[in-house]
């Protein structure tokens, strides 16, 4: 017993010990980049308006030529250069209406929308990309003016081209002049009765490409239509389509980070704390959390 004992008497004591610590839990990120060019002041300037004109849209024709009356008063305080045309979203005949210009009165764009043909189908990015090769189109936009798309439709677009696409195809296509797009449609949490294949989720994501956000086609729109646009002059803020992680934001000038700029969160905004030069690159980074 005794060697038994001294045997196991000096065996070493082993004990187990459990640390237990908190792990955070690392929640995927999504990090969005929204970037805009400081645009040039605007010399000659081609508007179209691609209508949706299905029987749905009849009651939003006299808002649209508020609308477009509006923005005439407001491009002719930077270009006297400038023309306006009005196409429906199937190229549907009468096709095209215009142009319009300074010598252009009020019933004229008053009358302009009712003109048009009466649309089958809802495919804007389709009718203005065919469109540009009609002899109208050709002899409409001028390949030296400044262009502004303007969409317009309580439906969604509906043609095969994927708002990608049709973004690199102006880029390409106007390459050599400004190019700006501004969609008014059904949004989410549209002031519209709608369900959601009315949302205009393609024309959404086209300008998106150019910093900007749907305007819900149910709001009064018309009185700050130009404010969509590049006409407002020079640019020194960026409206972010999400909801940030504050302390992810980056800001870039020319691809140089810069830390001249401050976030509101009531606004959703980045404003830069001095006026980019035209031609400059601002970039937005920021990382959003999933819900």
């Amino acid at each position: 017993y005794l060697a038994l004992f001294m045997i196991f008497g000096c065996v070493q004591d082993f004990g187990i010990s459990t640390v237990v610590e908190d792990v955070e839990e690392i929640l995927p990120t999504e990090v969005i980049i929204q970037s805009l060019v400081q645009p040039a002041e605007t010399e000659q300037l081609d508007v179209l308006v691609i209508l949706d004109t299905s029987c749905s849209m009849n009651d939003n024709y006299e808002q649209v030529s508020r609308g477009i009356e509006l923005l005439k008063g407001d491009i002719e305080t930077i270009t006297f250069d400038y023309q306006i045309g009005f196409i429906n979203s199937s190229l549907r005949d009468p096709y095209f209406i215009g142009p319009y210009d300074i010598m252009s009165t009020s019933i004229d764009i008053l009358l302009a929308p009712y003109q048009l043909g009466l649309d089958n189908k809802e495919e804007g990015f389709h009718a203005l990309y065919d469109f540009s090769f009609t002899d109208e189109g050709i002899e409409f936009l001028r390949e030296t003016a400044d262009k502004l798309f303007i969409f317009i439709s309580d439906e969604d677009e509906q043609s095969s081209i994927t708002p990608s696409v049709m973004h690199e195809w102006l880029k390409a296509e106007y390459d050599t002049v400004q190019h700006d797009a501004v969609a008014i449609v059904v949004t989410e949490n549209s002031e519209c009765e709608y369900s959601s294949i009315n949302i205009g989720d393609k024309y959404i994501d086209l300008v998106a490409y150019y910093g900007k956000m749907g305007i819900d086609i149910c709001t009064d729109w018309e009185a700050w239509l130009s404010d969509s646009t590049f006409l407002t002059g020079p640019i020194d803020y960026i409206n972010l389509n999400h909801t940030p992680v504050e302390d992810s934001i980056v800001v870039y000038l020319d691809k140089i980070p810069t830390e001249e700029w401050y976030y509101l969160p009531n606004t959703n905004t980045v404003y830069l704390d001095f006026i980019p030069s035209e031609g400059s690159l601002i970039e937005v980074g920021y990382v959003i959390n999933p819900e």
